[in-house]
């Protein structure tokens, strides 16, 4: 199981943690036969690159097995051209997939924030019908988005954009870089929430540009704040542990993956139970994370 910090508990009680989520997540769901799941982003790649054929693409199947994820997209989107679209509702669209147990026990952490850069709409639907409508959604694009630092409300913010509005999804370098300048009032807010809050980072990988981005910036601009924590597998290496703590203060809390994740999925729900029956910890404990 892992071992939470006290001072990510104390946080969780105090709902100042924002719990960032990514496809790792979304994999644990399942379409309405039962068998299909999300596909993680690779996985996107390698399925689109079937479907625009062997002619003038081999330069996206180099780039996708040398890990290039941004410029392989931004290539087969022009590779697909007018099936591009299509071709995203068939991934994340009409298998119609449900919450997974992972995506409850999240919901059960019980936090104001919630901040995902998946497209799909898996959590924010579940969400929805679990608290009557009483949740906001918002993309990084819309103009009143910075407003979830201050409301006393569940909101889920879409880091890169929602399915349903496909022409804003942030998807290839042209779109990062495009959303860095025309929207950089909204990285300035996540800067804010980076100062302001504890971010859980649940099922991404390490390699997103804006929160590296974001993240190295506040390790040295504020070199004494609390870590962030970041789950993840047990097989990491120790070096790129030290490195994520050295370089973009994330403190890596580990599990075994095997079994389909399910360590992770009743570690968080030991974390749920834990936070409705516990008194608030007291504020001595607050030291133990920062001095690791």
């Amino acid at each position: 199981m892992i071992d939470w910090p006290d001072q990510l508990k104390i946080d969780l009680l105090s709902r100042r943690v924002v719990v960032f989520f990514g496809s790792g997540i979304s994999k644990s769901s399942t379409g309405r036969d039962g068998v299909t799941r999300p596909p993680l982003w690779s996985e996107f790649l390698s399925r689109g690159l079937e479907k625009a054929g062997t002619k003038g693409t081999s330069h996206i199947k180099k780039a996708i097995s040398q890990n290039d994820l941004l410029h392989a997209c931004e290539w087969l989107k022009k590779k697909l051209d007018d099936d591009w679209e299509p071709f995203l509702r068939e991934c994340f669209i009409d298998p119609d997939y449900s919450a997974s147990e992972t995506h409850k026990a999240i919901f059960n952490l019980d936090q104001r924030i919630y901040i995902t850069p998946n497209f799909d709409q898996i959590f924010e639907t579940f969400v929805i019908s679990e608290t009557g409508g009483r949740v906001t959604v918002k993309r990084y694009c819309d103009q009143d988005v910075h407003n979830f630092l201050r409301e006393d409300r569940t909101h889920v913010i879409k880091l890169h954009g929602t399915i349903d509005s496909p022409n804003e999804l942030i998807f290839t370098n042209h779109d990062y870089a495009q959303a860095r300048v025309k929207h950089s009032a909204f990285y300035d807010v996540l800067d804010a929430c980076l100062l302001s809050h504890t971010f859980l980072i649940l099922g991404c990988g390490i390699s997103d540009p804006d929160i590296t981005l974001l993240l190295e910036n506040q390790r040295f601009n504020f070199p004494n704040s609390r870590p962030h924590y970041f789950v993840t597998s047990s097989k990491m290496p120790d070096d790129l542990k030290r490195s994520l703590r050295k370089n973009r203060n994330l403190k890596c809390l580990t599990y075994d993956p095997r079994e389909n994740h399910s360590t992770l999925l009743q570690s968080l729900k030991n974390l749920a139970e834990t936070m409705n029956d516990a008194p608030l910890l007291p504020v001595e404990l607050s030291g133990n994370d920062s001095a690791q």
